[in-house]
């Protein structure tokens, strides 16, 4: 109860005239201008379209008119979805409020055009690329071909739905009991054999294979059916 009346009494001192002032208040209007035009700054190099709407703020709010106002982004806000960006005075009279933001982004992006059971592997007549509404997959969507062909979806994924980065997981190109081809470099030689392979394995993982002989060796699983054992 302490602190909901001190938050209160805050808010109520913040919201009264200040002193010695008269009318010399900071234009609210103009700060929500270098709110905008500091989020677009930020954003102008970013891939997409985004489109910035700044929180009005509350005509009430007092502020002693300030020399340079600087906006800057608090410390764990991003600039997508809903955010907040801070505006501070040091001179003549220091101040800074928090203004809410909301950020939408809009970019080309790899979106499934069939379903897409769990396990299967990506192909490239599987998905295309559409502009869409990204703002609360903003740094996970994937946006070209070369991202999501040829990996595995970890579970289903219905047509229409946008493809993100923790979706898919690497394929495996070497499969349990699989004849593979083995590679053995050394110093000024090159040996091929061939072998079974006793595990799955993604690229450049290491696998063991078992040789017509009956010996385990082990490699780096390298392409489909290819395994590299260096010496």
């Amino acid at each position: 109860m302490k602190t909901v009346k001190a938050a209160c009494l805050l808010l109520a001192l913040t919201l009264l005239p200040l002193s010695g002032h008269g009318a010399e208040w900071q234009s609210l209007p103009a700060i929500q201008s270098a709110v905008e035009a500091f989020v677009q700054e930020k954003l102008a190099s970013q891939p997409g379209e985004r489109s910035v709407t700044v929180s009005r703020i509350d005509p009430r709010l007092k502020l002693a008119r300030c020399d340079k106002p600087e906006p800057f982004l608090p410390a764990g806000n991003r600039l997508w979805g809903n955010s907040s960006i801070g505006v501070r005075c040091l001179a003549p009279e220091p101040w800074s409020i928090y203004v809410p933001v909301h950020i939408k982004v809009a970019n080309n992006v790899l979106v499934t055009v069939r379903p897409i059971p769990a396990g299967q592997t990506v192909q490239p007549e599987d998905i295309q690329l559409q502009m869409r509404d990204i703002t609360q997959f903003a740094g996970s969507a994937l946006t070209s071909v070369e991202q999501a062909v040829d990996k595995q979806v970890v579970g289903p994924v219905a047509s229409g739905a946008i493809l993100r980065s923790e979706m898919l997981r690497a394929a495996n190109i070497i499969l349990q009991g699989q004849n593979v081809k083995l590679v053995a470099q050394g110093s000024g030689f090159r040996v091929t054999s061939e072998g079974v392979a006793m595990g799955n394995a993604k690229s450049g993982q290491v696998v063991a294979v078992k040789t017509r002989s009956g010996q385990i060796i082990k490699g780096i699983a390298r392409s489909e059916g290819v395994v590299e054992v260096y010496f």
